[in-house]
């Protein structure tokens, strides 16, 4: 052996080709010695038997990984009708508030509508009471001034 490896790694004069060759071959012999005792179409049926375990199992695993989709795709659409549930309901919320904010400044406007006529009113009572006060005193004068030179 020792003599073959010798021959491998130190070529000969002349028969470097020879040599390489024989290599190749020698190596492809240790490379398939193994094999060599065991029946072909046993390692292939061995080899078959594994195969299918595998894509059994990778089968299984898809088959599983489908169902999980499915399941998210499920609960996303669910969370999907209900997100656009909540949306409409925000939406008539949102319409009853602008529809309460609209009462609430008519009803204010009408209130200070209702000051400013009920202060016109006072105002206007006031502004008479002066008038007469002013004509009862003016003649109260008048008749004084009468009344002295008479």
């Amino acid at each position: 052996m020792e003599k073959q490896q010798d021959e491998i790694f130190l070529p000969v004069e002349g028969n470097g080709k020879k040599n390489l060759v024989q290599s190749a071959k020698d190596f492809m012999a240790g490379a398939l010695s193994p094999l060599k005792g065991k029946d072909l179409s046993q390692m292939v049926e061995g080899f078959t038997s594994e195969m299918t375990l595998v894509a059994e199992g990778l089968s299984e695993d898809q088959l599983r990984l489908q169902q999980q989709q499915d399941r998210m795709d499920g609960q996303l659409t669910e969370a999907e009708a209900q997100l656009a549930q909540a949306r409409e309901e925000i939406r008539e919320l949102q319409k009853q508030v602008s529809a309460l904010e609209d009462r609430l400044a008519k009803a204010e406007k009408e209130k200070k509508e209702k000051k400013l006529k009920k202060t016109e009113g006072f105002t206007a009572l006031i502004r008479q009471a002066t008038w007469l006060a002013a004509i009862i005193a003016g003649a109260w004068v008048i008749v004084t001034i009468i009344n002295l030179f008479k």
